[in-house]
């Protein structure tokens, strides 16, 4: 049977991941994202050439998730929509009974709201990683560009567009309001505590939680 869009790699079945709900996770692509983000995990731990799981082995897992009582499963990535083939792996997933969240960086509001239009999600882990600010300092602009692009040699241009994809992404979700939605901040060193405050306002009375940072292992030898 034909290949889903969705890797071949151990799914972690976790009550973390969304709080409260047993949830299990399924990959994208790792390496399918418009960003780079310091230190990221999932881009330094799985950097061979991606390998996708069959529609067949996916079917099983998913009732494997069925009898182990799992409630939600979680699309992560990479950034999953990106991946051009991600509507029909979200239906086939749909079809087996099962909600599903997306964890998105939200630079993609449109692509977001036509998964939502045709009812493929019930919600979205949406990563605000920096303040969304219409005006930024130099000082900002040089540390913000590290944490979104592992690097300063961009031009100012990529945080303010980021800033404003990921401002209509939270307006797209408070207008659907969809179950199964949170938003996380990395809790990034390079973030200062003024940062912080500027992104708990963007996001008061959403359901925001900052998650530790883990600094990337570097592998021996």
């Amino acid at each position: 049977m034909e290949l889903s869009p969705f890797l071949s790699v151990d799914t972690p079945i976790t009550f973390r991941d969304h709080p409260g709900v047993m949830s299990a996770l399924l990959y994208t692509n790792f390496h399918l994202c418009n960003l780079n983000c310091y230190q990221c995990h999932n881009r330094h731990h799985f950097k061979g050439k991606p390998e996708y799981q069959s529609y067949t082995k996916l079917s099983k897992k998913l009732v494997m998730f069925k009898a182990l009582g799992v409630e939600l499963v979680i699309v992560s990535g990479g950034e999953p929509t990106l991946e051009e083939r991600l509507e029909e792996g979200l239906r086939f997933i749909k079809e087996q009974g099962f909600p599903i969240r997306l964890d998105t960086n939200g630079t993609c509001p449109e692509r977001l709201e036509k998964l939502i239009d045709i009812g493929l999600i019930d919600g979205i882990a949406l990563d605000v990683k920096i303040p969304l600010l219409d005006e930024y300092t130099p000082d900002q602009l040089k540390r913000f560009k590290r944490v979104l692009f592992s690097g300063e040699d961009l031009d100012d241009s990529a945080v303010y567009n980021y800033s404003k994809l990921v401002k209509s992404t939270i307006d797209l979700i408070r207008r659907y309001q969809l179950p199964y939605t949170i938003f996380r901040t990395v809790n990034y060193p390079l973030l200062t505590e003024e940062d912080k405050r500027a992104i708990q306002e963007e996001l008061k009375s959403l359901p925001h939680q900052f998650n530790p940072f883990y600094p990337v292992e570097e592998d021996d030898g």
